[in-house]
């Protein structure tokens, strides 16, 4: 068989362009840090990096669900228990003007501050958190309650998903906490009526709020226990959650990352080859008949 000038050719710029294709893939898997940029880089786990890649990204997302759920959380339990604060004083207030040593004097004067106390639980009941209302259901733009402790939110409450079709219901409804919806107290109800009691010198009226007023104490704290229960949940969720990142991330890397120092050396001998084939490229097409005259 005949070897042509042009066969000799083919073969050294084949060879030369096979070692810069090499040497290219070499460098970009040092300038990434990955061994696999591309599916044809490993087909076999191709796949199988791109469907964990997309996991870790609902991770992400189950984690920004959580972080905003425990703020949610945090507000309403904050707001309650300042709601828990105000219903303490109210019934002492209550109990004090509920006796016999009161008169109609001291009760109007504890009427004026019931009032003052009305306005500080309709404040609380409109508490809004990054713009919006937190205890008007799904009803998020406008205040829930009127200056009549009407209630103008819905029923529903907000619920926020931590995982594959595992979700958790954060929204504390004003409705039920406040108003009693179901079959509870209607605690602006109760503040009005002590109010109006105590202002008509009613003392009978007075002591029959005392029981109210207990009911509506159990009624918002029954609400916080049950946001305490929500944020251990999403505590523990939260821990869960970083434990599979830092897993699947570990896997991932194993799949697609690069052992830098044996790509540094193959990078080396690859260079080192490439030189070679050109200077014997050189050599060999700078021959011509005059070198043997």
């Amino acid at each position: 068989m005949r070897i042509t000038q042009n066969i000799i050719y083919n073969t050294y710029v084949s060879d030369m362009m096979r070692r810069q294709a090499s040497i290219y893939e070499t460098s970009l898997q040092l300038a990434t840090g990955k061994r696999v940029n591309k599916p044809s880089d490993d087909p076999v786990n191709a796949s199988k990096i791109l469907s964990s890649k997309s996991l870790m990204s609902s991770y992400g997302q189950y984690e920004k669900n959580i972080d905003s759920g425990l703020s949610y959380l945090s507000m309403a339990e904050q707001t309650l228990g300042s709601v828990k604060d105000l219903l303490i004083k109210i019934q002492e207030t209550a109990v004090s003007e509920s006796t016999g040593t009161a008169d109609a004097v001291s009760r109007a004067n504890a009427a004026t501050l019931t009032s003052g106390m009305y306005d500080q639980f309709l404040s609380l009941a409109n508490t809004s958190y990054d713009g919006k209302y937190i205890f008007g259901g799904y009803k998020t733009a406008t205040s829930p309650f009127d200056t009549a402790g009407a209630y103008s939110g819905d029923a529903n409450k907000h619920r926020i998903m931590i995982g594959a079709g595992n979700y958790v219901t954060i929204g504390v409804n004003g409705g039920e906490v406040f108003k009693g919806a179901g079959g509870g107290t209607d605690i602006f109800q109760t503040i009005t009526d002590l109010t109006t009691a105590l202002n008509a010198n009613d003392q009978a009226g007075v002591q029959a709020s005392i029981g109210s007023l207990e009911a509506a104490f159990s009624q918002v704290s029954n609400a916080v226990s049950d946001i305490g229960g929500k944020v251990t949940r999403l505590t523990d969720a939260q821990s869960d959650m970083s434990s599979l990142k830092v897993e699947l991330a570990a896997m991932i890397s194993g799949l697609e990352d690069v052992d830098l120092a044996k790509v540094m050396t193959e990078l080396q001998l690859d260079q080192v080859a490439l030189q070679a084939a050109m200077t014997s490229a050189g050599n060999v097409f700078r021959v011509n008949i005059f070198d043997y005259i």
